[in-house]
């Protein structure tokens, strides 16, 4: 079964153009195969990135929380379940 594929009008420099016709007749497959193995390449190249970016800002996250609990000591409460009881009981009672 395949997949359904849509279609993307690509311009491209003269010679980047006769690079990639170069590859695909090294290879024996088509430009069209070369340029989405490069596509989903670099898409997966970017969501790593994106991930690793985000990993940053949670360690980050986590550095400044630790300094402040030994700065400032922990909170023992539960801030989330506080805020979804007070929700409820201003529901409850408007």
């Amino acid at each position: 079964m395949s997949c359904p594929s849509f279609r993307a009008q690509v311009l491209l420099e003269p010679q980047d153009f006769d690079r990639l016709k170069a590859l695909a007749r090294k290879q024996g497959v088509a430009i069209s195969q070369i340029l989405r193995r490069a596509i989903r390449r670099y898409l997966d190249m970017e969501e790593e990135q994106e991930q690793q970016e985000l990993l940053q800002v949670l360690g980050e996250l986590r550095q400044i929380r630790e300094t402040n609990a030994a700065q400032y000591g922990g909170y023992a409460g539960d801030p989330l379940d506080e805020a979804r009881q007070e929700r409820i009981r201003q529901m409850e009672n408007p």
